[in-house]
Parts: structure tokens; sequence; C-alpha cells
């Protein structure tokens, strides 16, 4: 937010320079021109030769502010949309984002009848991790998390935040099969021993959209193969 303030002040002080600039070039060219001469023999009163170019500068000035304002609204609008969106600790997704993503893939699929899958994945122990290693080294698991979430994405997956130790990836086109490769993937790529001999794994449950469900009942199906996965004894995917 710092950074987004400190180039905000610093393009406001490029526009100012370079009006000024422009401003000074237009009234050094109508001062050695004689365009508005005649039109100052008529109006010597209200010195037209002086004001006329004055006006040119501020209808200038304004135009290039104006747009210059427009532009920057928009890029404002899309930051404070990214900042709603995107939890500012993982990179991901928030579970409202997602959410809407969801049920628009439940409508596509109603529609058209292109199968798609849900993974939910959670840490296992993850208050074990916390208490014996501190927030920090926490903190930092749920990042290395993310990361390897974003990239072993494919770019049409979408992935949530979906609680403090939970996500949820979206695949669209994407059978139960195949999204259980994609799981098992994961699961090997997480799985690894941190300090202390503390043992990091995660466990995941999987299911598939179905027309006589709903996107609740899809989320519950997850719900359920997770739990399926942590009864089985953890570090596991389940469907």
């Amino acid at each position: 937010m710092k950074k987004f303030k400190l180039q905000q002040r610093n393009k406001i002080i490029f526009d100012l320079f370079l009006v000024l600039l422009l401003n000074s070039l237009v009234f050094i060219f109508l001062d050695n021109i004689s365009l508005f001469r005649e039109y100052a023999y008529l109006y010597e009163k209200i010195q037209f030769e002086q004001v006329m170019p004055l006006i040119l500068m501020l209808l200038l000035s304004f135009f290039y502010f104006s747009m210059r304002r427009f532009f920057e609204s928009r890029q404002l609008i899309k930051f404070a949309e990214s900042l709603s969106s995107v939890d500012p600790v993982t990179k991901l997704y928030r579970r409202h984002k997602l959410e809407s993503k969801l049920t628009l893939e439940w409508f596509r699929f109603i529609r058209y009848h292109e199968a798609f899958s849900i993974i939910l994945l959670n840490v296992d122990d993850f208050k074990g991790i916390n208490k014996a290693l501190g927030h920090q080294e926490a903190d930092r698991v749920i990042v290395d998390i993310a990361d390897i979430l974003l990239n072993n994405m494919r770019k049409t997956n979408f992935c949530a935040r979906w609680s403090g130790d939970e996500f949820l990836i979206l695949c669209p086109v994407c059978e139960i099969a195949q999204a259980i490769i994609l799981a098992e993937k994961l699961r090997a790529d997480m799985y690894r021993t941190l300090q202390d001999g503390v043992e990091l794994s995660v466990s995941f449950g999987v299911s598939q959209a179905d027309s006589k469900n709903s996107v609740e009942g899809l989320l519950n199906q997850a719900e359920q193969a997770l739990l399926k996965a942590k009864k089985k004894g953890k570090n596991c995917v389940s469907d």
C-alpha cells in the first residue's frame, strides 16, 4: 500500500511538471505568432491577445488532467478488486471469489454437461505444527503449500485459501480420475520433514460434479472425502 501511495504521488508530480512544460511551450509559441493580432485590435480593452493563449493553456491542462484521472480511477478500481479477491498471505483467491467462480462453473456444467471436479485439501495436524515450531514457521508452511499449488495448476484451474489451513481447487473440464492424479502429485510434493523432525503432510478429498446434486452437495462430498482421508491415516487422497 505504501508503494502504491508513493507511485500516485510521483505521478501527480510528473503531471504537474508536464503540464507546466506544455503550457510554457504553448505560451511561447502563441506569443511569437500573429494569429490573434487582428482580434487584439478589435478588443483592446480586454487584451484578447493575452487572454486567448491563457484560455488554450487552461483547456489543455483540464483535458490532460481529466484523462489522467479517468485512467487512474480505472486502475484504482482494478487495484481494489484485486485486494478484495486475493489472500494477502498466499496470493491465492479468497473464498468468496472462488465461490462465485464455482457457481458459474456449475451453471456451465448444467448447460453443456462438461464434467468438472474440485479438490479440498487440509494440512494434517496444523495445530501441532503451530505449537511445535511457532506461528512464523506455521505461516511459512501455508505460503509454501500455496506456492506448490500455484506452480502445479493448469491455467484453467482456480485455487483459493478456503480457511486457515484448508484450500480448495476448482478443476474445470476435469473428471474425477484426472483430479485424483493431480491430488496425488500435490500430496507427494507437499510431504516433507520440517525443523526438529516435525512432519508435514496434507490430506485430500476429491469430488466430481453431478447433475443430480448441487454446488452445496458437491462441496459436502469433498468434505466427506477429506474426512475419509483423515480417518484412513492422513497424508492420502480419497474420493
